[in-house]
């Protein structure tokens, strides 16, 4: 019974795509703390945020379910630990509740809402923008709201630059592509979109590139100003 239920756990964690929920997580706390974030609030981040990206990671691998099966992907859990996909939507509605108070609670009306924007626009993206050429749009969204949600959350009274917001979008539509460029053979094995797939991988691979040195820029006009 035990071993069952450690598999169980661990098929769940997998399920939330837990390297880069984990990042995201680390990520927007560490930044919260480097604005000033202290005490209680750091843990209202820290549910916010782990409870937005579970739900996030465990909506993705419920609607690509039998995908994966059909494809045989060994290392999701709807595969290889055989993990119900029915299972994952009580799952799914629990932690999209803990988000939306958490949210309030770590940053105010205002920085919440972005929050909970962002936590939307990452579930229109699993949802249906993934299989089409406006898949990078909800990766620029979603990054572009963190940050509000962030200096939110450290002072009502203080908001990212334009610079910020800017490069925030950045880092989301590089690292959607960087996601996305793996399964490219896969996604057109199955007929996904995707703006991947649209650009093909040396298109895709440049415009990392032009978009990394746009990136590099703000970076250093951020730093020395």
């Amino acid at each position: 019974m035990s071993s069952v239920h450690r598999v169980s756990v661990r098929a769940y964690l997998t399920a939330t795509h837990f390297p880069q929920a984990l990042t995201m997580v680390v990520l927007t706390t560490l930044l919260c703390v480097l604005l000033g974030l202290s005490g209680w609030d750091v843990l209202w981040v820290i549910i916010a945020t782990a409870s937005g990206q579970a739900s996030v990671g465990w909506f993705n691998d419920y609607l690509d379910a039998q995908v994966d099966k059909s494809l045989d992907r060994k290392h999701k859990p709807v595969v290889r630990h055989s993990l119900n996909p029915e299972n994952l939507k009580k799952p799914i509605i629990v932690a999209s509740l803990i988000a939306i108070p958490f949210s309030f609670l770590a940053a105010g009306w205002i920085g919440g809402l972005a929050h909970l924007g962002a936590i939307v626009s990452a579930q229109l993206y699993n949802r249906h923008l993934s299989r089409t050429v406006w898949s990078w749009l909800p990766y620029a969204v979603s990054f572009a709201l963190l940050p509000i949600f962030c200096w939110q959350a450290a002072s009502r009274e203080i908001w990212p630059s334009e610079n910020i917001l800017v490069i925030a979008i950045l880092v989301g539509v590089i690292a959607h592509i960087f996601n996305a460029l793996p399964d490219l053979e896969l996604d057109r094995r199955v007929r996904f979109g995707g703006l991947v797939v649209y650009l093909g991988r040396s298109k895709s691979i440049a415009l990392i590139v032009v978009l990394g040195l746009v990136l590099l820029t703000l970076l250093i006009q951020l730093l020395v100003g």
